[in-house]
């Protein structure tokens, strides 16, 4: 750093084998090398810096292009309430349920949705016991294959691959199969004729994605 303490410094760049800053440049040629100072205006207070970096982006043009990359990234829209939920402390660290600890904001998270499900449903109990996104997809296509005794799970060609993997992982030892049902080329959208054609009586489950 430019404003480490010299003595620090010094130390490190005697770790390193060098006697300046400088030599972790010589790399790049002397006539490229930036040897005026910066055409900079300030020092600046915040609003005015905001002001000024503003009123440079203004000048951009914006280029609206739909995204591309498919495999279950689409474009999501998050209401501004979720910004205010997940910013309060309780919440602020859901990583992993592995420990027991409450300080873990997806307990929290899982306490306060498992509260809500009982008060919907009017039950004293409910148990929120599977991770989300795919591995409550292979838990649920389970679930669905024993209620139904059925073995046989549709979903969207156009789901994550990574997504369709561990769902794989999860139907193989339980011999469930896997059918991808096709999309409309046009809209994205799941074509609900192929659809309506897969769908029989070994179906035990339609997996489908919101958006798409």
């Amino acid at each position: 750093m430019p404003n480490s303490i010299p003595d620090v410094k010094e130390k490190m760049m005697d770790e390193i084998g060098i006697s300046s800053i400088a030599e972790l440049y010589s790399d790049v040629p002397a006539e490229l090398r930036f040897k005026r100072n910066l055409n900079v205006s300030g020092p600046l207070t915040e609003p005015e810096l905001r002001e000024a970096v503003s009123s440079t982006l203004e000048k951009n043009q914006t280029f609206v292009c739909h995204p591309f990359l498919g495999g279950g990234v689409w474009p999501h829209y998050v209401p501004v309430v979720v910004d205010e939920v997940v910013r309060r402390a309780e919440f602020l660290t859901s990583y992993t349920p592995y420990q027991p600890e409450i300080t873990q904001g997806i307990l929290q998270v899982i306490f306060e949705y498992q509260s809500l499900v009982c008060e919907l449903l009017g039950v004293e109990v409910n148990n929120a016991s599977v991770y989300d996104w795919s591995t409550g997809l292979g838990e649920a296509a389970r679930m669905a294959s024993r209620l139904t005794r059925r073995d046989t799970i549709t979903v969207p060609s156009i789901m994550s691959p990574a997504k369709l993997s561990v769902l794989k992982s999860y139907a193989y030892p339980a011999g469930l199969k896997i059918v991808q049902v096709d999309y409309d080329e046009a809209t994205g959208q799941l074509d609900q004729e192929d659809l309506k054609e897969k769908v029989d009586k070994s179906i035990a489950g339609v997996y489908i994605e919101n958006p798409s």
